[in-house]
């Protein structure tokens, strides 16, 4: 049984058209299999959304890396996701 942990931060407003930025890992434990840093793709009211659009922009990927373990045969214990929801 494994656990994976995946980080999601957005930063709001960054760009010159006021779109947000993204980072994203994931990890079984001992090492990142998986980082990605972009560019929103929507324009956001609040530091709150570009939070929120983050995670919706990087969940697909743990949701694929997930099926993708679980389809190897390897059954995960825990699927956890750390947020900087602090607003």
């Amino acid at each position: 049984m494994m656990d994976m942990y995946t980080w999601v931060d957005a930063s709001y407003a960054i760009h010159d058209n006021m779109r947000g930025h993204t980072g994203g890992c994931m990890s079984l434990g001992h090492g990142v299999f998986h980082a990605k840093s972009s560019k929103q793709k929507i324009n956001t009211k609040s530091s709150t959304e570009t939070e929120l659009v983050g995670v919706a922009e990087y969940m697909p990927y743990n949701i694929w890396a997930l099926m993708f373990l679980e389809a190897q045969g390897y059954n995960l214990r825990e699927n956890i996701l750390y947020q900087d929801n602090q607003s």
